[in-house]
């Protein structure tokens, strides 16, 4: 059985050699699969203020051009999922697994 530990460390060393190519692709694409909807849902953040508080958006904006962002590639997939699940439900992350796992078949 695979430890959610293991996926998120991308630490697949104690399971069987032909599971890991598996393990690290489902880990790779759960990685882009968390990377889009962080960004998705930034945007549909900041597109929501773009239309009813214009400032806040300014504010936004003028803090990722002057600070720079967080760039989701250096992260680790325990980062990434820390940053998902502070926007989003752990409901919602079962769901993304389970679509993840639908795309590998």
């Amino acid at each position: 059985m695979l430890k959610i530990d293991d996926l998120l460390s991308e630490d697949f060393s104690k399971y069987p050699e032909e599971i890991r190519g598996y393990l690290q692709s489902f880990s790779d694409n759960l990685r882009e699969a968390i990377k889009e909807e962080l960004v998705k849902h930034a945007a549909d953040e900041m597109l929501m203020d773009l239309e009813n508080d214009k400032e806040n958006f300014i504010t936004k904006l003028s803090s990722i051009l002057n600070n720079g962002v967080k760039g989701y590639n250096n992260m680790s997939t325990r980062a990434l999922l820390d940053l998902y699940l502070e926007v989003k439900k752990q409901e919602d992350f079962a769901a993304l697994l389970e679509r993840v796992s639908n795309d590998m078949e």
